[in-house]
């Protein structure tokens, strides 16, 4: 489906949910570093952990090389 359906004007945004408290969190963070707001507080990380937060495409490269190793 991601295949078919990511594309650059819709992409497609994973979150790995093993821990729901740290998805949810990193994908409140991920909404909000991309949005622009007044006077953001430069203190505060909003960059999200890669491990949780992927994009479409980079996490079926990676399923598709795990398959592919024998």
């Amino acid at each position: 489906m991601f295949f078919h359906t990511d594309t650059a004007d819709a992409p497609w945004t994973i979150i790995r949910s093993d821990d729901k408290k740290r998805a949810r969190l990193n994908a409140m963070r991920h909404i909000l570093s991309h949005l622009p707001y007044p006077d953001p507080n430069p203190e505060i990380s909003l960059e999200p952990d890669p491990l949780i937060v992927q994009a479409a495409h980079i996490s079926l490269q990676q399923q598709t090389a795990a398959t592919e190793q024998p």
